[in-house]
């Protein structure tokens, strides 16, 4: 079997030349390339059920990893003499029209996104803009229903009051502002449903093959940042539903949660504008500091081939064990982009981004769809064989994901008359290096 087929309006693509197909975690929809090179200047087109809005699917290993619509078809050519003649010269009062087509001469382009693109591009379609009472499973459903689009829900479903939508919005941005608040990650799956999870991509943690230096990775490049980590995240808030009244009502509260592993004082504050009960600040607080911790801990992979060890496509919201010795990796980590890079004559390559996988509060793995099956500590044993270790002050910092400690519900009263820590001085550098620094004994 060929490990990638590409089938366009029912039929499959056999002159392609090039492909690349992109999904992230971070986007609501994928995207596709795919270049068709034709060995002479058609005299007529070709390949013309590759149109614009025609399906398009991507099948790595016999598997779907792509499906969507084209949206774009650009054809690009150019005739060109042989060499030494000029198009149309006039020679002994013959008229020479020879051409010579190039590698690149005629070549059809074709941009293609996945099928949640509609959510992108298109306007909400409610009647009304307010749904009273509803669960967020169910806006999410009335949001994308005159899309007819697909829903895999893998996330808790939470109660709302009200909600409002923006006449005229994009449905995208309605998506976005109810996952901020509810936090939920929202992106497509392979075969085009739309999936929300406020964890990983499966029940059982996400199963995906182990990434091991020397065995499945080609290169590797790992990044720790601290431009994104926050060593403390509050979320402020207030009560509003109708039971809530006088005080207990207008007085704001607040939830913090602190990463452990974020040395640096780095507070960040977020305003929470539905009704920010106990539960509802903690989850969005840690909501916050998983964000950040995921892009302050990456590690970009080249691996062997299209498809995992097991045969099955790569996809983004599974988690790897990741073994990397050079950077201190032995790490369970969470496939969060991918593009595969594919030429028909010579080249098959797929390139991961993974970072941490979410963390559910106070250290432990709950908190979060998949996440109590994650095995965290299957690198322990391994990273001690091989001498690694984790000090503070020194690199590596760990590569899990951030330890959470939750702190105390209150309001912002009660916050004022806390008495607060003494920061710890620390040695300032000297200005001047000594006169003897350097000299070799």
């Amino acid at each position: 079997m060929k490990p990638v087929v590409i089938i366009v309006g029912g039929g499959e693509l056999t002159n392609w030349t090039e492909m690349t197909l992109q999904r992230s975690k971070d986007e609501l929809t994928g995207s596709l390339t795919v270049s068709i090179f034709a060995g002479a200047m058609p005299p007529t087109p070709i390949n013309r059920s590759a149109m614009v809005g025609a399906e398009i699917q991507v099948y790595i290993a016999g598997q779907m990893a792509f499906t969507g619509t084209v949206d774009k078809r650009q054809g690009t050519g150019a005739k060109k003499g042989k060499e030494g003649t000029d198009n149309e010269r006039e020679t002994h009062g013959e008229s020479s029209m020879s051409v010579s087509i190039g590698p690149n001469e005629y070549t059809i382009k074709l941009t293609a996104r996945g099928k949640t693109k509609r959510l992108i591009d298109s306007s909400h379609q409610h009647p009304t803009t307010n749904m009273l009472k509803p669960t967020t499973k169910q806006v999410v459903e009335k949001l994308i229903e005159p899309f007819k689009q697909q829903l895999e829900w893998k996330g808790e479903t939470i109660k709302l009051d009200k909600v409002r939508f923006r006449d005229g919005a994009r449905v995208v941005d309605e998506l976005h502002r109810v996952a901020m608040e509810n936090c939920y990650f929202m992106y497509e799956t392979r075969d085009g449903k739309l999936r929300v999870t406020d964890g990983v991509g499966s029940d059982s943690g996400g199963g995906g093959d182990p990434l091991i230096l020397g065995q499945n990775i080609l290169t590797f490049s790992a990044e720790q940042s601290e431009d994104e980590a926050k060593s403390k995240i509050k979320v402020k808030g207030q009560r509003i539903k109708k039971d809530k009244w006088g005080e207990e009502a207008l007085l704001k509260t607040f939830k913090e949660v602190s990463d452990s592993w974020v040395k640096d004082f780095v507070p960040h504050t977020v305003q929470h504008y539905g009704d920010a009960d106990d539960k509802t600040l903690e989850r969005r607080a840690r909501f916050e500091a998983n964000k950040r911790s995921s892009e302050s801990k990456k590690i970009t992979i080249e691996v062997v081939h299209v498809q995992t060890p097991s045969g099955q496509p790569w996809d983004i919201g599974n988690t790897h064990y990741v073994e990397v010795p050079p950077e201190g990796i032995f790490d369970m980590f969470e496939c969060t982009e991918l593009t595969y890079t594919v030429e028909a004559d010579k080249t098959l390559k797929t390139t991961l981004v993974l970072s941490p996988p979410p963390s559910g509060g106070a250290g432990g793995s709950s908190g979060g769809f998949g996440l109590g099956s994650l095995a965290m500590n299957i690198g322990t044993a391994r990273r001690s064989r091989a001498g690694v270790t984790l000090s503070a002050g020194e690199y590596p910092a760990p590569w899990s994901p951030p330890m959470l400690a939750e702190l105390p519900l209150m309001t912002l009263v009660e916050a004022l008359t806390k008495p607060q820590p003494e920061e710890e001085k620390k040695k300032q550098p000297p200005l001047t290096l000594p006169p003897w620094f350097g000299e070799t004994v």
